[in-house]
């Protein structure tokens, strides 16, 4: 199916939610050569709800590394306008979740597990920079959380059938709804305005093969995702149980099994320490 043919079913089918408002004043004024961090701070500043959440990603591990960031004037200097970006689309999440039942939960843990294993990933690889892993991996299935917010009762059968008969969501939703939650994250992506690698990473992340991008570490970071989450998978986070996915091709991103055995134990430490802080 060509692409705008596929990408005009979505939208008849689909209620693609705008980003949050100050997330949009944000991204727009970061994209002026002659933007001033007062103005940013000012902005942010103006939401407290959003400005709180803001600084609680600030100060995890990935970002703060050891340092106590207590105004957005901080984040700004120490984290740099670019990273800021990333952290502000980090923080918008929330807003986009319209209900937060028992999947959602679900969604938002395995979107939390695949985010802080990205980060730990790319710290040991060197590919990307691990605070872009660590908001790639919060994002990668906004997909997900759209087309449940749009189609309660249809996503709500779809997320059965992946439980009851072990298929992966990719197949059901394509199986049911003539396409899929990378689709709709490619979608959300352009609409946003969002950085190209978080576009890609929403579009490409199940990828067997990807096109030929304008970067090469755009498909680096796609690799890294999708090794992410099948980490998370194995591991049962965000999931009812476990899901065992043996062909992890780790060679792509050049770490050992015995690496990869310990950086699991990482992830998984890692995790559980986050969860609480960053949910609440």
């Amino acid at each position: 199916m060509k692409e705008d043919a596929l990408e005009k079913i979505i939208l008849e089918t689909v209620d693609i939610p705008s980003l949050p408002t100050v997330a949009m004043k944000v991204l727009q004024l970061m994209q002026s050569d002659y933007s001033s961090i007062n103005e940013l701070e000012k902005i942010i500043s103006h939401d407290q709800a959003f400005s709180t959440r803001l600084l609680r990603i600030a100060n995890s591990p990935y970002y703060g590394r050891g340092r106590s960031i207590d105004t957005v004037s901080t984040a700004i200097v120490l984290i740099g306008f670019n990273t800021m970006k990333n952290l502000v689309v980090a923080a918008s999440l929330k807003d986009i979740h319209r209900k937060f039942g028992l999947f959602e939960q679900k969604l938002w843990e395995h979107s939390l597990g695949v985010s802080i294993a990205a980060s730990i990933i790319a710290m040991e690889t060197k590919l990307v920079q691990s605070e872009e892993a660590l908001v790639a991996g919060l994002i990668h299935d906004v997909g997900k959380t759209v087309l449940n917010n749009s189609l309660p009762e249809r996503y709500a059968v779809i997320v059965e059938r992946v439980y009851e008969e072990g298929l992966p969501f990719i197949e059901v939703e394509n199986d049911m709804l003539g396409f899929n939650h990378c689709n709709v994250g490619g979608l959300i992506a352009r609409k946003w305005k969002l950085p190209k690698n978080l576009e890609v990473v929403m579009e490409y992340h199940h990828a067997e093969t990807f096109p030929s991008f304008e970067d090469s570490n755009f498909e680096t970071f796609c690799e890294i995702i999708k090794i992410a989450d099948a980490v998370c998978l194995n591991m049962g986070i965000g999931l009812r149980r476990p899901v065992n996915i043996s062909n992890i091709e780790l060679d792509r991103i050049g770490i050992s099994e015995e690496k990869f055995s310990e950086l699991q134990e990482k992830i998984k430490k890692a995790y559980t320490e986050q969860k609480a802080k960053l949910l609440e």
